[in-house]
């Protein structure tokens, strides 16, 4: 996994000053944009129209392993470099703000991050106003009521579309950026790198995307009017749809979704959701402390991922063992998340993807490897990693191995995450048993690390 804040770090202040030289130009991007094709979408642009009647969000895309398609936004490029062993994982987004692809590779002293983001669409800026602003651009509103509105053609073909592109550079260090204006968002195609032949790649990559519509139907073709049938597998980007977040801070999922669950006699029962876990013998229940917004976040952002890790989930159980040794068994919501979850053994991309995702929500320390197992019949992907528990004589944080088993029932995702300070005493954690409904106990612990299925991507 590539960690974008670390290109930073190896390459200096270079890296820091790409902005001080900006060179501008324009190239054009082949083909026109899809004409208008009905009434709804003349008025309402931001709406995608599909044969289930639903909208696509702005990441929604299929990714192959050479190639990323956006539906939303209607374009496909090859990628620079293949998907496999370089998908990036971002942050989640302000309000407004979209992130569609991120792919990044580092092989000795070179890296290259390609990252494509949209943005600036008025009515989702809209909703960031002030109240002043708000009650401005509604008495605007109020003030052209009166005014005659031209109807607008239905046979109407936008301009072609513009890539405007700007070139930067410190030292060896350097980057282009393409933006183009696709259905009043802003879409942005940067890309930074060190290594001149993944420069060009990716260069050469954005300047050939092809453009393609979609009619009523939700069939797609292209600008010249022929058949045209994306592949890949779906994706929603690189984090969390903007969307997905926003909904699940309004609405709070969890809060109905993953009911409290009682403890008796070393057991964690739920029994609205049929689910039972035997804490393993000796092992001291701790106090669960409440999932609370953080109060010492460092910016608006890490205050968004504190609301939202709060609206999806629950902390079921934390207990402590002999030597050092933890457990903490938290409930996720996955669709209140957004997180994705492999279809099968053979689903490496998911299973990669899902422990990008955990590592970015911040309570699943640093994820090293994957791999995913069948006990009873049940897909789990474990884990493997390091944690910040503590802090050493040194005052720096000392790092525990940890081993997370993470299964899905009930449209929940279920995550044991132990700990320990040396891999020897994570391994001598004993399994105990977690029972899913019907069906016959599962021994979970970190042993089931040793019994793979498939190797780690």
């Amino acid at each position: 996994m590539v960690n974008l804040v670390s290109h930073c770090k190896r390459a200096g202040v270079a890296c820091y000053l790409l902005a001080a030289t900006w060179l501008l130009c324009f190239s054009g991007l082949a083909g026109a944009q899809c004409p208008v094709r009905n009434s709804e979408a003349a008025t309402n642009p931001g709406q995608s129209d599909t044969s289930q009647g639903e909208p696509l969000l702005p990441e929604s895309g299929l990714l192959t392993n050479d190639s990323y398609t956006n539906l939303y936004f209607g374009f496909t490029f090859k990628l620079p470099i293949p998907l496999h062993g370089h998908h990036l994982m971002l942050p989640i987004r302000l309000p407004g703000e979209h992130a569609l692809l991120a792919i990044g590779f580092q092989e000795g002293q070179h890296y290259g991050t390609l990252v494509v983001t949209a943005g600036g669409h008025r009515e989702e800026d809209d909703k960031r106003m002030t109240p002043e602003q708000a009650q401005q651009l509604e008495d605007k509103i109020a003030r052209s009521k009166g005014e005659v509105v031209p109807e607008r053609r239905l046979d109407y073909t936008p301009p072609p579309v513009h890539l405007k592109r700007v070139d930067r550079h410190s030292g060896e260090v350097r980057g282009t950026q393409y933006s183009a204006r696709i259905r009043d968002y802003t879409v942005r195609f940067t890309v930074q790198t060190n290594d001149k032949s993944f420069l060009e790649k990716a260069r050469n990559s954005i300047t050939t995307l092809s453009i393609f519509c979609a009619d009523d139907t939700g069939r797609f073709f292209t600008t010249d009017g022929k058949s045209f049938m994306p592949e890949g597998t779906p994706t929603t980007g690189p984090t969390i749809p903007t969307a997905v977040v926003d909904d699940s801070i309004r609405s709070r999922p969890a809060e109905h979704t993953i009911p409290a669950p009682g403890f008796n006699a070393g057991v964690l029962q739920s029994s609205g959701l049929a689910f039972s876990y035997a804490l393993p013998m000796g092992w001291t229940v701790m106090p669960t402390p409440p999932d609370l917004i953080a109060d010492d976040a460092k910016d608006e952002l890490d205050r968004r991922l504190s609301y939202l890790w709060k609206a999806c989930t629950r902390t079921w159980l934390q207990a402590a063992g002999g030597k050092g040794a933890a457990l903490t068994l938290r409930v996720l919501d996955q669709s209140c998340l957004g997180l994705p979850f492999p279809a099968s053994a053979s689903d490496t991309l998911s299973a990669e993807s899902l422990g990008q995702y955990l590592q970015m929500l911040g309570h699943f320390g640093t994820i090293k490897s994957n791999h995913m197992i069948h006990p009873g019949g049940r897909l789990f992907v474990v884990y493997d990693g390091t944690v910040a528990e503590g802090q050493s004589v040194d005052s720096l944080a000392h790092r525990d191995v940890q081993t997370v088993a993470v299964t899905r029932y009930n449209k929940l995702i279920f995550a044991w995450r132990w700990s320990a300070p040396t891999a020897s005493a994570l391994a001598l954690i004993p399994a105990s048993r977690a029972t899913f409904g019907d069906n016959l106990p599962v021994a979970v612990a970190p042993s089931m690390s040793t019994s793979r299925t498939s190797s780690p991507p």
